[in-house]
């Protein structure tokens, strides 16, 4: 036997050795993150193809599905001359894992898995990876006012759809989908031809959900289509009356939220699908205890609710709200609260509450658009 330190290694040797073996060097990159990745580009033209190529890219996305990272915030009440920026929350350990884009010239108008739809100043519309900064430009559909959603999940298919909705005549619409495989529009006529929807339904924010796209008016009452079955169907009954509002509608993994709350009601109220779509359950009050707003009392409470997390586990449901200047999450089990973000915005800027957002999620992610 050789005595180990009578064995002579050439660190310059093996990491020649490596970089040399594709396989060996692809089953060490596909354990980096991301970021690393990226940076990692730049080493030779080599490693560079390999970090680009689609069987790379596959193998890594299924090592690492996408998680939630953070939530690009959008003010809905802002002077875009003065204030033309987005904030970013971080929800990982990572604080400073900022997304590197430009977002001034565009509009975002949904999120799903790890990719964002947005509209140019043109009015033409794109999927945007932000991890990757790779975008792709839509096919136009056959109407000059189309109202889209998108449709990602990769734990089904890489590949990603766009469901477009379109008014035709009387109160009526109809549903087309956008293939990326095929980079084509394809009608659904056949499985679900045109149709009434109920009124004020709000087809400029589907929810992606358990293989369904969800539209909803001012309360939960609306609709969803499956896009596996191609078949629409109406959401349960709304759990609280008229005089209610619903300050949220999302989801997150795998569950539907709402959260309403009524003029100087102290409370906001949570509720959760069931899964079988029977019914709305109660999952818990939160106690609010902020002034009312009165600069815009649409919103009734400088307290405004931007999502609701569920963890993995189901032991985790978080309530993430912005109060003025800071974001603070409520953990509705503990009944805690803990700062989560402190807004960019000066000290000026901050006796004018901007803190109604429309919310993106954000996933780090390489999936290809």
């Amino acid at each position: 036997m050789i005595p180990v330190n009578s064995v002579h290694i050439n660190p310059g040797k093996s990491a020649e050795i490596i970089g040399h073996n594709e396989h060996m060097l692809c089953t060490m990159l596909l354990h980096l993150p991301i970021k690393s990745l990226f940076r990692f580009k730049l080493v030779s033209k080599q490693w560079r193809s390999l970090l680009s190529s689609s069987h790379f890219v596959s193998r890594y996305n299924l090592l690492h599905p996408p998680l939630l990272s953070g939530l690009f915030l959008v003010p809905k009440c802002w002077n875009e001359v003065e204030h033309n920026q987005i904030e970013y929350i971080s929800l990982g350990q990572n604080q400073s894992n900022v997304p590197n884009y430009d977002f001034s010239t565009i509009k975002l108008l949904q999120s799903c898995n790890g990719l964002l739809l947005y509209c140019d100043q043109e009015g033409k519309h794109s999927v945007l990876n932000p991890t990757t900064r790779k975008s792709k430009l839509l096919p136009s559909s056959t109407t000059s006012s189309p109202y889209y959603s998108l449709v990602f999940d990769p734990t089904i298919s890489p590949h990603y759809k766009i469901i477009c909705v379109e008014e035709t005549y009387h109160n009526k619409y109809k549903i087309s989908m956008y293939l990326s495989n095929s980079s084509s529009w394809i009608s659904i006529s056949s499985n679900v031809p045109d149709f009434l929807a109920p009124r004020d339904i709000d087809f400029t924010s589907g929810i992606y959900c358990n293989g369904s796209i969800h539209w909803t008016k001012r309360t939960p009452r609306g609709l969803y289509f499956n896009v596996e079955k191609d078949t629409l169907s109406l959401m349960p009954e709304c759990p609280r009356q008229e005089q209610y509002s619903c300050e949220y509608f999302g989801h997150s993994s795998g569950y539907l939220h709402c959260v309403f709350t009524m003029e100087r009601l102290r409370y906001y109220e949570l509720f959760e699908m069931k899964k079988d779509y029977s019914a709305w359950d109660f999952k818990c009050r939160i106690e609010i205890n902020m002034e009312f707003n009165y600069q815009n009392p649409q919103f009734m409470y400088k307290c405004h609710v931007l999502s609701v997390f569920r963890g993995q586990n189901r032991e985790v449901l978080e309530i993430i709200m912005s109060i003025p200047g800071e974001v603070i999450a409520y953990d509705c089990k503990k009944k805690t609260y803990r700062k989560m973000y402190e807004s960019k915005l000066s000290a000026k800027d901050k006796k004018i509450w901007y803190g109604i957002y429309h919310v993106y999620e954000c996933f780090e992610s390489l999936y290809p658009v």
